[in-house]
């Protein structure tokens, strides 16, 4: 299991290939950006190692306060924490949950259900989850492999 510091370099030698990958098959620079963004954002500060006091949940710094109930809700490398797919579903869910509560108590939870039928917002959110399950998976793969 590769400690802290070898994560980020994993993470610093992914992040060229992500990038050239991700324009390869795309050819646009935004979307380029935006899952590179998000990749760099998901292996750094929204992996698996949020579960534990880990550099992850470090670099949450005064926010990091949001994560205790996580921590106490998932054991470390569970399938909701590490599992492919699984654990990123499950921290976007476990954050959103913070939006979702302020929208509810403002009565504006049809500002949701009206976003996600824009086509230009599921474009968008499906880059947002391939970015953040590529980091992810980058963080698991390498737990499970070295």
């Amino acid at each position: 299991m590769p400690n802290g510091s070898t994560h980020d370099i994993i993470t610093a030698v992914a992040t060229p290939v992500v990038a050239w990958t991700t324009y390869h098959f795309t050819h646009d620079w935004k979307t380029t950006s935006i899952i590179v963004g998000l990749f760099l954002f998901s292996s750094l500060m929204f992996n698996g190692d949020l579960d534990i006091e880990s550099r992850p949940y470090n670099r949450w710094w005064l926010f990091k306060f949001i994560w205790m109930p996580y921590q106490g809700i998932f054991h470390h490398r569970s399938i909701f924490t590490h599992g492919l797919v699984i654990g990123t579903v499950v921290r976007i869910l476990y954050l959103g949950i913070i939006p979702f509560t302020i929208l509810l108590i403002k009565g504006s939870t049809g500002v949701v259900a009206h976003a996600f039928t824009n086509p230009m917002t599921l474009h968008m959110a499906i880059l947002i989850f391939i970015g953040l399950e590529l980091g992810a998976a980058l963080h698991t793969i390498a737990d499970y492999t070295l």
